[in-house]
């Protein structure tokens, strides 16, 4: 959160801290550092502590998608005969707005992986917008760092986050952003769209002025240029309809890696069904937007067209028409996105199948594995005197199984309340402080900002004064908080509370994982027990199916047990508990034939809820496609009729088009 408010108030993404001091460093070009936690504003932050710890990753790739540069990227629509656009027809075009962020993020999505632009080491590598590293509880890998794998080197890249956190050689937790993410949050298609819609207004005056000074040719193709507005949105439809795709992909990959780590990889489990959401809700409403907006078009055409029949009399109103709105693109688009979308749910039921089709193999192998070692324990007997050994051995792997992953989701849950209640214990300090030096702090804020006020107005270059409004930002929210006694306490009251929720749930983590710890040990000994008892029998009497002692079998490692004429069983017997439950005797291995049906039933639970939400999305896909087609098919009356009117200026206009443009957009 902290990032996304430092971009929507500067336009551009952090630099990382590369010294470790809380404060950005975007000299050299580095990609790589550590979380700028001061320049942030964390509250409570201190360098190098806590969220100072985490590795940050920013994409400055160069070129027209470095984050952390602010420029003025991004221009609004405004068209003529010449080409003429908003850069050549404003002198003062110096308007820095989220847009120009959306620009580089637009333009960052549609780049190519080229070596040295910022990257998720994945198979195939991706590039990414930014990610957050945390190291998670200890130096898994042994390397004198927190962090493990590439996330603790100073190459531009990152850990994917699907790589299991319970490798003994790996815990980091990544949390990666990508540029159609960033795109989609900072609902950068809408904003454009605001902006667009006043430029488009724009044109429509000039023409009108056009008229009045007899441009009738002119005036003409003001009713042909809200066609074009109303092609331009059927465009950008088509862009969010894709974007729904590209979102809905995510979400897809992301139920897959959930599945993959059996309900363990936190960040793909918890961003799917976000991810899913916003595919699903947010398209749609944007959707919807573009219809509107084409209709809106359709009548500025009715509008402009009335304006050209009041100006010339010798042109009837009925003698005018209104142009035909080309929606073909965006209902393409939409089709594609609805075929996409049965595919993606077909690919999904294919990969059920197939885990099926996995589970029942492992299933066979498994019984036969577990046959095998029955026939060895037997020989060629019936029964033995130690056949409730090999079922204690089955029980204990199983136990093994549900309390490894107890353990592991509980300590999950401990790190993310630990977080919770240091960044609430800091929150309330700070509220503390402020209520106690209420009346202190507020003049001081009033002096510091009146010395940044004078900082501000006397320097001319652009950095620094980009630093002092952002002091000047930071300060000012401050103050406001301080003259609002009643929303300061409030807000204090509401840290209390929320720590205290914090410390509760993270007093019970931390019992839980006691327990589970305690039980996990308990099921490792009973387990290590079961297998050594049935492994090291000793001698044992073999049975045949009338309950009749036929052989003397004998398993054990130790010499001057077995006795001439028993029968060995201990190789044997050995081979298949290996075979079984793999080749450690402390605890089964996950993946091992005994355990690996439960694995896979899991991953299917998972794909089956991955199906779900695709069942989801090719209905939406589906609706929006309808929403689309019936808009194509049925488009809005166009009647040129009217009475005089009094045309706005263009320069008037145009003031307004930059007006929109510096505030970042109609809201």
């Amino acid at each position: 959160m902290a990032i996304l408010t430092f971009a929507t108030v500067l336009k551009r993404l952090p630099c990382p801290d590369t010294n470790r001091d809380g404060l950005e460093d975007c000299g050299g070009g580095t990609q790589k550092g550590w979380l700028p936690s001061l320049t942030l504003s964390l509250a409570g932050a201190d360098a190098g502590v806590d969220v100072g710890q985490l590795r940050y990753l920013i994409q400055r790739g160069g070129g027209a998608f470095d984050l952390t540069v602010l420029d003025d990227a991004w221009r609004p629509l405004e068209y003529d005969d010449t080409g003429k656009t908003f850069a050549s027809m404003s002198a003062s075009n110096g308007a820095l707005t989220l847009a120009d962020l959306c620009q580089r993020l637009n333009e960052g999505g549609k780049a190519s992986y080229t070596a040295g632009m910022a990257e998720v080491r994945s198979t195939p590598v991706r590039t990414v917008a930014y990610a957050l590293v945390h190291p998670g509880i200890n130096d898994a890998d042994g390397d004198g760092s927190l962090f493990d794998g590439v996330n603790a080197s100073a190459d531009s890249a990152v850990e994917d986050p699907i790589r299991r956190p319970l490798l003994a050689s790996y815990n980091d937790i990544v949390l990666e952003k990508s540029f159609a993410n960033l795109y989609s949050t900072f609902h950068c298609q809408t904003l454009i769209d605001s902006i667009n819609t006043v430029a488009l207004g724009l044109d429509v005056v000039q023409q009108v002025e056009d008229l009045r000074q007899d441009n009738i040719d002119s005036a003409k193709r003001a009713v042909a240029f809200a066609a074009l507005g109303a092609g331009i949105t059927a465009i950008e439809t088509t862009s969010t309809a894709m974007e729904a795709g590209s979102d809905g992909g995510n979400a897809a990959a992301e139920w897959a890696t959930c599945a993959a780590s059996l309900g363990l990889a936190v960040n793909a489990c918890a961003a799917a069904p976000q991810h899913t959401t916003t595919a699903t809700v947010l398209t749609a409403g944007v959707i919807a937007a573009n219809v509107v907006s084409i209709g809106l078009n359709v009548t500025a055409a009715v509008m402009a067209g009335n304006a050209l029949a009041l100006a010339d009399s010798s042109k009837p109103a009925s003698s005018l028409s209104c142009p035909a709105v080309d929606m073909s693109q965006a209902v393409n688009a939409a089709k594609a996105e609805w075929d996409t979308a049965k595919t993606d749910k077909q690919t999904i039921s294919t990969k059920i199948t197939q885990k099926q089709t996995d589970l029942a193999i492992a299933n066979t192998a498994k019984t036969n594995a577990m046959n095998t070692l029955w026939a060895q324990v037997r020989s060629f007997g019936s029964t033995t005197t130690i056949d409730n050994r090999i079922q204690t051995v089955f029980d204990a792997a199983s136990n093994w199984q549900t309390q490894s992953s107890s353990v592991s989701a509980a300590s999950l849950r401990v790190t993310n309340y630990q977080t919770a209640v240091t960044s609430w214990d800091n929150q309330i300090t700070s509220y503390t402080n402020k209520i106690a030096n209420r009346t202190t702090m507020i003049t001081q804020l009033q002096g510091e900002i009146a010395t940044l006020d004078a900082q501000i107005a006397a320097t001319t270059n652009p950095s620094t004064k980009e630093s002092l409004q952002k002091q000047r930002l930071e300060k000012t929210s401050e103050l406001t908080l301080l003259n609002d006694p009643a929303t300061l306490q409030s807000e204090y009251n509401k840290a209390v509370v929320e720590k205290t929720n914090a410390q509760n749930n993270l007093n019970t983590a931390q019992s839980d994982l006691i327990a589970a710890q305690s039980s996990l040990g308990s099921a490792q000994t009973s387990y290590q027990s079961a297998y050594n008892s049935l492994l090291n029998a000793g001698r044992y009497s073999i049975l045949n199916a009338s309950g009749a002692v036929i052989a003397t079998g004998c398993s054990t490692s130790s010499s001057g047990i077995c006795q001439a004429g028993d029968t060995s069983t201990y190789s044997g017997i050995n081979a298949a508990l290996r075979d079984l439950f793999g080749t450690s005797t402390t605890s089964p291995d996950p993946d091992g034939k005994y355990l690996l049906p439960s694995k896979i039933e899991k991953e299917i639970a998972a794909l089956q809820a991955q199906l779900d939400k695709a069942s989801d999305r090719e209905t939406n896909a589906k609706s929006q496609y309808d929403t689309l087609k019936a808009q194509a098919d049925n488009p809005p009356p166009c009647n040129i009729t009217g009475s005089g009117v009094t045309p706005m200026s263009p320069n008037a206009a145009e003031n307004i088009l930059k007006t929109v443009d510096q505030k970042g957009g109609t809201r």
